[in-house]
């Protein structure tokens, strides 16, 4: 497994400050919360005019520009100084400070590519978060041109896992602690949490990292033949069995075997299973020759086993002999500080297996990919970027190319404009009659949704049938 560190050196993060006079009193606020972000190494310089700042970002590859915004002067040198970057093809983040809340100039802030507005009105907690998943955002795009041509690297499997929450971090501590042990270990979590890929980096991790790594879903083979994957059988032994098959546990031989979803193994096996841990040696299906092997056993579990026990569906004595040392992957919603990553993760690994070009993500997409509750956990999560990389137009992934249910999860621009903007920002006139709104609306989430009657009216919260009746009379 590749060094991570080696391939993605720890850079600090480029921040450029444009402001001129007027912001005093806000940016020693904003750089009191740049030094008590220990996050990550930054280094910031400052500038108060646009040509200088033109000067540095076109001399000197930077990561976040940051302007504040105390005049109609220093609203359009932002614009330009961001259009002039993208234009010249860096792809710049850029953040603004505004001294009073202006609706007009939010919405253009934000159409011209700004990824975050800092409002005065925005409580110290609120802006330190804000500045947080900024710097995060920053250091994606830092990563993602690192990444450039070497993205064969990243595969699932040679990436490390994401543990920048508490939760994750203790996960991993275990793994560092057990993997020189030949330990069985026992992972718990939810379905699609990640057990599997928990698995191989403890296997990566551990003295047999060079040996064999095999997996096997215990819930996805019927008993008879996931007897016969993991152990094997002779010649004849049952019907079917033309010659002799070598089982996983001597395939492995040395090295790792995963047993994926143990909760599902039948009692017959179960009672197998705990001879092998006992003995070190099983014999295979019809055979009568005892055959021992080195072999490290992971397991893993979406269900509480302790309560198959007490029900009686998975025996004591195997809990006991699995349950040395357990480890709990925990789902995405009990770590929101890796999701971010873990979509910038998945989207790298995406581009390789669809052949896409890497591409960055607009502004709102990972505060929404952050801010979702993903009751389907990791395989949800890929399912919704591969969705929205092949559905993406440009050379960033959107917030309206994510899953409506995802991209609703963010407060976006919307809700902004909402608390400061008038009414007269509504694309219909104030003399609108009800129906004239209601068949604007329609015909802007069917839009949304690309025709697709159904996710329309699901959208809607209607009826299909309703949604058609409704059409028309538009």
């Amino acid at each position: 497994m590749p060094d991570l560190q080696s391939v993605l050196p720890d850079s600090p993060l480029h921040i450029l400050i444009y402001a001129g006079e007027g912001c005093e009193t806000r940016i020693a606020d904003m750089l009191s919360l740049l030094d008590a972000d220990d996050s990550f190494r930054i280094r910031w310089e400052r500038v108060d005019d646009r040509t200088s700042a033109q000067f540095r970002l076109a001399s000197h590859p930077h990561d976040l520009l940051l302007v504040f915004v105390a005049n109609e002067r220093a609203f359009r040198d932002g614009l330009t100084l961001l259009a002039g970057s993208r234009a010249s093809g860096a792809d710049l983040i850029a953040a603004a400070v505004l001294n009073e809340p202006d609706a007009v100039m939010l919405r253009s802030l934000y159409r011209g590519g700004f990824a975050e507005v800092f409002l005065p009105q925005d409580g110290r907690p609120t802006q330190q978060e804000q500045l947080s998943q900024l710097l995060r955002l920053a250091r994606h795009h830092q990563r993602l041109a690192h990444r450039t041509g070497s993205e064969a690297l990243f595969s699932e499997q040679t990436m490390p896992p994401i543990a920048e929450s508490m939760v994750m971090q203790r996960a991993l501590r275990l793994v560092h602690q057990v993997a020189p042990s030949p330990l069985p270990v026992l992972i718990e979590g939810e379905t699609g949490t990640g057990k599997s890929m928990l698995a191989r980096y403890l296997h990566e991790q551990s003295t047999r990292a060079n040996k064999t790594f095999l997996a096997v879903n215990c819930g996805a083979l019927t008993p008879s033949l996931l007897e016969s994957e993991l152990f094997g059988h002779e010649k004849g032994a049952f019907t079917g069995a033309a010659a002799r098959r070598i089982g996983l546990l001597e395939t492995a031989d040395g090295g790792t075997l995963f047993l994926d979803e143990i909760n599902s193994a039948p009692m017959d096996l179960q009672v197998r299973l705990l001879h092998f841990i006992q003995e070190k040696q099983f014999m295979r299906v019809g055979g009568n020759q005892p055959i021992a092997v080195d072999v490290r056993l992971i397991f893993a579990t979406n269900k509480p086993l302790m309560a198959l026990v007490e029900q009686g569906t998975f025996r004591e004595d195997l809990f006991y002999r699995i349950n040395v040392f357990p480890i709990e992957v925990p789902p995405l919603r009990k770590r929101v500080e890796d999701i971010p990553q873990i979509a910038a993760q998945v989207l790298l690994r995406a581009c390789t297996q669809l052949n896409r070009p890497i591409k960055a993500c607009g502004p709102g997409v990972l505060e929404a990919v952050r801010r979702y509750h993903w009751p389907g956990n990791m395989r949800e999560l890929d399912n919704a970027i591969q969705r929205a990389l092949i559905v993406a137009k440009g050379e960033r992934v959107e917030l309206e190319d994510l899953p409506t249910e995802v991209a609703s999860a963010s407060p976006g621009l919307q809700q902004v404009l909402t608390d400061q903007a008038a009414p007269k920002s509504f694309p219909w006139p104030d003399t609108a009659r009800l129906d004239e709104v209601e068949a604007f609306w329609i015909k802007y989430v069917l839009y949304q949704h690309g025709g697709n009657r159904t996710h329309a009216a699901k959208s809607l919260g209607i009826d299909p049938s309703t949604l058609w009746r409704k059409l028309k009379s538009v």
